[in-house]
């Protein structure tokens, strides 16, 4: 299957600079309008090109920023586990006093000093994805992570006969998607009673760990019965452990997300499903926010950009590929 793109071209610069010792990707959305425009600086957990999760968040964002006028400054960490090099990176934009900062925390709990440092500059914060423990930022943009969880989950069933042994393999162990999808998961499973969780693992969103964990389990626990993938990155290395050992389909395999690689497995029944999120709209609606907030609009403290599962039998329909495609012509 071939995604094709758009030729909606959005006129950027791209430059790379080293700042306190973590490689930072700068975005900047084009040259600004002749009134000044609204600048709005961006903290992911990632900038890694081989994410496709936040490729499309990042496109979203670039389609608002046209839309409505604002300049975007794109930054963030080489690594999603870098958490130190992510708050370097936070302060360093801070003492750059942007009018406000949309952040994606690597971490629930590391990344509140700096936010509460933003509050203290009077920069206005607002987390997308992944959030942090505090009521400072003005909203919320993400996937409801539990509920995410739980629909996951809910697939096991359909999938095992009752008695089998499940594994999580998750990403970063701080960051509030791991913790809220893994906590939906473990709820629906619980509530469930059938299938006994031997243990979670942690990549730190490496997908060679994931696949080497696979690996591992498959060794460990022969008679394993699914694995749930809490991320991208989990979710493909484990389903290449699979294809390698040739367990695919023996072993159960759910996860998070729609790459392309991800979606390939699900073709060949390595992947039993998945639950897409929606990134596009995800980065539109966090820079239309910020916008809003810089224009004085009140914004509600939590925006559900909503999930989807799929599986192999409903990957086809219409209104899954517009989610699996968003730029489809």
């Amino acid at each position: 299957m071939i995604r094709k793109f758009s030729k909606f071209v959005v006129p950027a610069i791209l430059a790379c600079i080293l700042l306190g010792g973590s490689l930072i990707i700068v975005f900047f959305s084009g040259p600004p309008p002749p009134n000044a425009p609204l600048r709005v600086a961006v903290v992911l957990k990632t900038v890694d090109s081989n994410m496709e999760f936040w490729e499309v968040v990042k496109s979203g964002m670039r389609v608002a920023a046209q839309e409505f006028g604002v300049r975007l400054e794109i930054y963030g960490p080489w690594m999603e586990s870098d958490i130190q090099g992510q708050i370097e990176t936070m302060n360093s934009v801070i003492r750059d006093r942007p009018p406000i900062i949309i952040l994606s925390a690597c971490d629930y709990t590391a990344l509140v000093p700096s936010v509460e440092q933003a509050k203290g500059a009077n920069i206005p914060i607002i987390t997308l994805d992944s959030g942090v423990k505090s009521d400072i930022p003005l909203t919320f943009v993400a996937t409801n992570n539990i509920e995410a969880g739980e629909k996951l989950a809910g697939l096991i069933p359909k999938l095992l006969a009752p008695g089998k042994r499940v594994a999580i393999i998750n990403h970063v162990p701080g960051a509030t998607t791991a913790i809220e999808r893994e906590a939906g998961v473990r709820k629906a499973l619980e509530k469930d009673g059938r299938y006994p969780i031997i243990g979670t693992w942690f990549t730190n969103n490496f997908e060679e760990n994931a696949y080497k964990i696979t690996k591992d389990l498959l060794s460990r626990y022969p008679d394993l019965g699914a694995i749930l993938a809490m991320n991208e990155v989990s979710t493909v290395g484990a389903a290449r452990a699979l294809k390698d050992a040739q367990r695919g389909g023996a072993v159960r395999l759910v996860g998070f997300d729609s790459s392309l690689k991800e979606i390939k497995f699900i073709e060949q029944g390595i992947i039993n499903g998945t639950v897409i999120q929606k990134p596009f709209n995800m980065g539109y609606i966090a820079v239309k926010a910020a916008k809003e907030a810089m224009e004085g609009k009140v914004q509600p403290k939590y925006i559900d950009t909503g999930s989807v599962l799929i599986t192999a039998d409903s990957i086809y329909l219409p209104e899954n590929q517009k989610l699996l495609f968003p730029f489809i012509e």
